[in-house]
């Protein structure tokens, strides 16, 4: 099996069981949320005792987001990276796609994340749970503000070591990319620009959503993975912004050579429509029979939309703080990098 490949049934119902057990690891009270802030104190009181000394609490969390470890030991060199969360088909609801990327890292050896060893321990201290910001700012007389702007760090600092270790291809598990994730505003770009990596290399899993605001051939085309990693599902918002507007974007991306003739006959379309509608209704009056003009052989996909994303979104595009970096699962979780990752 391809590292790149749709999920499984089996890889669904895994990351499924998994969604829902992290979510019972969510802190629901005070008194869960001192026994993670108590988790927390003890490693560092650890590290201390190691001859790491740090002068507080949250400089110890920062330490482990800039020096733990951002890969598995037991998993091979692909990395995956997801963000947010959508109804991947033959699945019974929508699943986080962090939650499908540790479902296929299981499976398929490949890195994760909130599975590397500094990843899970930051993960473990549910810095964006309302009732462990509580017990900081209460119990042990933290400013919320620097708790926050920790949180934030903390996963945007782990996130972008683990995508500059990349030695090779990677996997995205996302659907639409938004520009404020941890995925499309760091580890993405990170990614293009790697030399190890770079546009040819990302592969995704995930089915992109069909956009109905598009003609097909223009959707087929930036469903290709080398634009696909990109553009952020911001560009081609119908409420914000317009067909020339989305041209002016696409005609600053990077395509490669067996794309070029297809982008040039998206720009002149798009840049030939002052909105979705008339963009559309010119479609309408040219449509012959249902074949793709821009990409000969390329079906056509008949898409679900993605959920829509729900939460703070700055982040892993996400669900878990790499959520605010995430978006949450079923049970009550503030969240995203989904961890946007």
């Amino acid at each position: 099996m391809s590292l790149g490949a749709t999920p499984t049934p089996e890889e669904i119902a895994d990351a499924l069981a998994l969604e829902e057990a992290h979510a019972r690891t969510q802190p629901r009270n005070q008194d869960e949320a001192r026994t993670v802030v108590a988790r927390m104190y003890a490693d560092w009181r650890a590290a201390h005792e190691q001859g790491r000394a740090f002068p507080d609490l949250l400089s110890f969390v920062r330490d482990v987001a800039e020096n733990g470890a951002v890969t598995h030991p037991e998993r091979g060199e692909t990395r995956a990276f997801w963000s947010w969360r959508s109804q991947p088909e033959g699945a019974p609801r929508e699943i986080g796609h962090r939650y499908l990327a540790q479902a296929c890292g299981r499976s398929r050896g490949m890195q994760v994340l909130e599975d590397s060893p500094a990843g899970a321990q930051l993960d473990s201290y549910h810095l964006f749970n309302d009732e462990v910001r509580g017990v900081l700012t209460k119990d042990y007389h933290l400013d919320l503000a620097q708790v926050d702007e920790t949180a934030k760090a903390v996963w945007k600092t782990v996130s972008g070591r683990y995508a500059e270790a990349a030695t090779g291809p990677v996997v995205a598990f996302a659907a639409d990319i938004g520009k404020e994730s941890v995925l499309g505003a760091d580890e993405l770009p990170r990614l293009l620009a790697h030399e190890k990596v770079g546009k040819e290399h990302i592969e995704f899993p995930v089915d992109m959503p069909r956009h109905e605001q598009l003609p097909p051939e223009i959707d087929s085309l930036i469903g290709d993975k080398t634009l696909r990693s990109q553009w952020r599902m911001e560009d081609i918002d119908p409420a914000k912004t317009s067909p020339k507007e989305f041209a002016h974007k696409l005609a600053a991306m990077d395509v490669p050579e067996r794309l070029k003739e297809s982008h040039e006959a998206a720009l002149w379309r798009l840049g030939s429509a002052d909105s979705y509608e008339e963009l559309n209704a010119r479609q309408q009056r040219q449509r012959g029979p249902a074949v793709n003009e821009f990409l000969p052989g390329v079906k056509i996909r008949p898409v679900a939309m993605p959920a829509a994303p729900r939460g703070p979104t700055a982040g892993h595009g996400a669900l878990n703080p790499a959520a605010a970096l995430t978006l949450p699962p079923p049970a009550p979780e503030r969240q995203p990098a989904g961890v946007e990752l």
